[in-house]
């Protein structure tokens, strides 16, 4: 999502094209530090988000025996809220779900459909220069991936299973992105503005960490 975002909002032109110039050199690492920046900000937001809806969800819901399943998800995650804070904090989570929530199904819509429409592209829908075509596939996409999920909705009735089959496809996904990270890395990054030993490494390290966990993940579930 985030490459198809910057592009779309033009935040990488003013470096320009590649050139063999100084100032193009500098214009680059600038951008290439304010992504550094902005991936490093949202890695702490969400992680310290993630660990403390987790604990959170630990101390509370598993103390009172709760656990989120099928029409009752909503209701029972509220609970997290309205049993530390008190009744009046409902609609305050109400107000975060439904924005958290609307802002996740407008990105990942638009993000996927954009996706989708590329890898028509590359398999030879239509021609790369042909963009009348590509927006033509793409909101194509945003119909089939708006109404799709709205019908499993309906028919399951059941948000958790469908939250973990999102999960699953999405873990299946991630060890794709780290090694085509890894492959843009080492062959296709100019040695010009390309990262540091340290950030290589750890470039490494969390993609061998994701491919392993998803080989765990694999063989126990087999």
């Amino acid at each position: 999502m985030y490459p198809y975002w910057c592009v779309e909002k033009g935040y990488a032109r003013f470096a320009g094209l590649r050139e063999s110039s100084s100032e193009w050199l500098s214009r680059a690492r600038g951008w290439v530090r304010v992504m550094h920046v902005d991936i490093l900000s949202s890695m702490i937001i969400y992680t310290i988000a993630t660990v403390a809806f987790y604990l959170l969800g630990a101390g509370i819901l598993n103390g009172m025996g709760l656990v989120p399943a099928a029409k009752d998800m909503i209701p029972v995650l509220s609970k997290i809220y309205t049993e530390t804070l008190g009744g009046w904090s409902l609609w305050l989570f109400y107000l975060g779900a439904i924005a958290t929530l609307y802002g996740t199904i407008f990105a990942a819509t638009a993000a996927h459909a954009r996706m989708y429409a590329d890898m028509c592209r590359m398999m030879g829908a239509f021609h790369s220069g042909d963009y009348e075509a590509r927006v033509r596939y793409r909101n194509r996409f945003v119909w089939v991936l708006s109404v799709v999920p709205l019908i499993l909705f309906l028919v399951f009735q059941s948000p958790v299973k469908m939250v973990v089959a999102g999960g699953v496809s999405q873990s299946l996904m991630v060890p794709v992105i780290a090694v085509g990270a890894l492959f843009l890395r080492h062959r296709r990054l100019p040695a010009e503005i390309a990262p540091s030993r340290a950030t290589t490494f750890f470039l490494w390290f969390s993609s061998v960490v994701i491919i392993c966990l998803m080989v765990y993940y694999a063989i126990l579930n087999l």
